[in-house]
């Protein structure tokens, strides 16, 4: 058994000392062993930009997010002052059927129009909310592609290998600030805009 162990040992010191030997003087020529040359220029340029910057200080893209902003408390106001006008006509049926005033068939027709109204609202609701969602997401389509014809053109310029996203969630934990390409990516965005006013 101690024998077993022995040439054992002995074959593994030879084989670290083959691979030492290999590793260090270079290969023969012929052989099949190739080595790989390390150089700092075939390191990956990697780079990144901080999505949450991005997002606050791209002007066109905020531009249109008040906007849309603004459309949501118009439709938010108008479905308010529909809604108080459906819980007052509602307190006037009630007042009306506490005094008498209404016969049977009379408070059936008018829990059936008011619930109509109701259903009504409840659609117009669905159907605003679901305007304003797709607005949104073409907003955010468009920032995208936006986004991505920069950082295109920035990688093939400065030959970059990868261009990360920096920020809360993303799973890049720490960074180099000074591979941040953030305010160079908005200054070309934010071009495009100043282009067009």
């Amino acid at each position: 058994m101690k024998n077993i162990t022995n040439v054992l040992t002995w074959l593994l010191l030879l084989a670290v000392g083959y691979l030492f030997f290999v590793h260090f003087s270079g290969a023969p020529k012929g052989s099949a062993t190739k080595t790989i040359e390390t150089t700092e220029d075939a390191a990956p340029k990697i780079v990144f930009v901080n999505g949450d910057t991005l997002l606050k200080q791209y002007k066109s893209f905020q531009l249109q997010m008040e906007v849309l902003e603004k459309e949501g408390k118009a439709a938010e106001g108008s479905l308010q002052k529909r809604v108080q006008a459906l819980q007052s006509e509602y307190v006037k049926v009630q007042q009306r059927v506490q005094q008498g005033q209404l016969a049977p068939s009379q408070i059936q027709a008018e829990e059936q129009r008011l619930g109509q109204k109701q259903q009504s609202l409840g659609a117009e609701q669905e159907r605003m909310g679901k305007i304003l969602l797709e607005k949104k997401q073409k907003i955010q389509e468009q920032l995208e592609k936006d986004i991505k014809v920069q950082l295109t053109s920035l990688r093939k310029e400065k030959g970059f290998d990868f261009i990360l996203n920096y920020g809360p969630g993303t799973g890049v934990l720490m960074v180099n600030d000074s591979l941040d390409i953030t305010k160079i990516v908005l200054q070309r965005l934010n071009a495009k805009l100043e282009k067009q006013e």
